[in-house]
């Protein structure tokens, strides 16, 4: 049985009454789909919901990241899982008594304080308190009640609507701007997780630049994330870039992919750029400044709490964006390339696709004169690392023709980070150098290699 199945059993039972209210209404009414079941059950009370549902599936009491109290359920076998809570007012307090009006006032915008029954036949049974059909139809974001009030009781709305704007790519009504920017600072109070779920909407939209640039005029930014606010006004060499240093990182993070680690990648990459600035006669440089942006972007990413997995990755791809290919390169050096950024066999199939050279070409197109996002150098690299790969062995350490083992019974070792060191520059050697990957070679390079560490 399906979730909504089972929802819709649940209306009438011992006099409960089931709406559906939020994403979903709202994203019927324009037409468009989404599964996200967010339900207002009156007149039974949460143990009396639960005990039903558990016939049918898992259902189990939850707080949200927001404070609110929920009863999650998903029918067995489906996928679908729905929030339940029970009208609220305006105030915050659930009651199984408060009326669809109180719950309407109690939430934030209102394209989300719509309702529908559970069982509703058609969109005519729409039950809308404070005009949001209509809000839909001029593709406006208006607060419920004084914008003020609204944000002030939820200060994470201030970020809402923004990530709201852009997924509907609707505009926020004025009044509603005016008091985001002057209650901006509440901003601080807020949630960290609900901060990072609704930047991340943002990240993923269509046009993250629109939004992210919305962030910096209502002042948020500065307060979230100001090492990229203050990279807004930093000029760049007019030679290679048209834009500013945070122009050219909200555009870069357009023209990547939507995947989350990518985006967060492009619009991190450049960050380290104001503290770097130098300028010589008519040229400007940042010279290192992707080990500066990898020391700030471990900061935001830290602040907003990611998880270790996706700051990882971003990281890595942070710290190896100013890659520079010359046709002149040895073969150690695109093997070392290769053991640098990752690559791995079964990423020859197309190289294109490496998140690094993704990164590359979004750059390009995000700097505003490159109509061309991969140059034929690139596409020389590309092959250089393919032809290099076929011809070489030992690019890792599991490649190499000995292992920890080997080291610590012909030298007497015992396990530890000595083992890992000798290891790391046997595979130094190789990548210099293939022919020396036998053995019997790097057995003396490891003898060599301890003879002068120690002495």
């Amino acid at each position: 049985m399906k979730t909504m199945t089972v929802l819709q059993k649940l209306d009438g039972f011992h006099g409960a009454e089931v709406f559906l209210v939020g994403g979903f209404v709202r994203d019927l009414m324009r037409r468009k789909g989404n599964d996200d079941l967010d339900i207002v059950v009156r007149k039974l009370g949460p143990p009396q919901i639960k005990a039903f549902l558990d016939r049918y599936g898992s259902a189990k009491y939850v707080h949200t990241t927001f404070g609110v109290p929920i009863i999650l359920f998903r029918a067995s076998g489906d996928s679908i899982e729905a929030q339940i809570v029970l009208p609220r007012d305006k105030e915050g307090h659930f009651s199984i008594t408060n009326t669809l009006n109180q719950d309407a006032e109690a939430r934030d915008f209102t394209i989300n304080a719509m309702y529908l029954p559970i069982n509703f036949k058609s969109r005519n049974d729409l039950i809308d308190f404070f005009g949001g059909y209509k809000d839909i139809k001029n593709r406006v974001i208006r607060s419920v009640g004084d914008p003020y009030v609204c944000i002030e009781a939820s200060p994470i709305r201030m970020m809402r609507a923004i990530s709201l704007a852009a997924r509907t790519r609707y505009r926020i009504n004025n009044p509603t701007m005016q008091a985001i920017f002057k209650r901006r600072d509440l901003i601080r109070h807020a949630p960290v997780e609900g901060i990072r779920e609704e930047f991340n909407k943002i990240l993923l939209s269509s046009k993250p630049s629109q939004y992210l640039k919305l962030m910096r005029k209502t002042g948020l930014m500065e307060i979230l994330i100001p090492e990229l606010a203050s990279c807004a006004g930093v000029k760049q060499d007019s030679k290679y870039h048209k834009f500013d240093v945070f122009k050219h990182c909200l555009y870069t993070c357009d023209y990547i992919e939507r995947d989350l680690v990518l985006r967060l990648a492009a619009l991190l990459h450049d960050i380290g750029k104001p503290e770097t600035r130098e300028e010589h006669g008519d040229r400007t440089t940042f010279h290192k400044h992707e080990v500066v942006s990898v020391s700030l972007a471990k900061g935001i990413l830290e602040r907003l709490r990611y998880k270790k997995e996706i700051s990882v990755r971003v990281i890595h791809l942070i710290r190896l964006h100013m890659y520079h290919y010359t046709r002149d390169f040895s073969d150690a050096a695109v093997r070392r390339f290769i053991k640098k950024a990752g690559i791995e066999k079964h990423d020859l199939e197309d190289l294109g696709n490496l998140p690094l050279f993704k990164l590359r070409r979004a750059e390009r197109k995000g700097n505003g004169f490159k109509t061309i996002p991969v140059t034929e150098r690139q596409h020389d690299f590309e092959q250089r690392i393919i032809d290099v790969y076929a011809s070489s062995t030992g690019l890792e350490i599991k490649d190499l023709d000995i292992n920890g083992e080997v080291l610590m019974s012909v030298f007497n070792l015992g396990q530890g980070q000595r083992i890992g060191e000798i290891l790391n520059y046997l595979l130094e050697q190789v990548l210099e150098n293939p022919k020396v990957n036998t053995q019997k070679e790097l057995i003396k390079l490891a003898a060599e290699y301890l003879y002068y560490k120690m002495s």
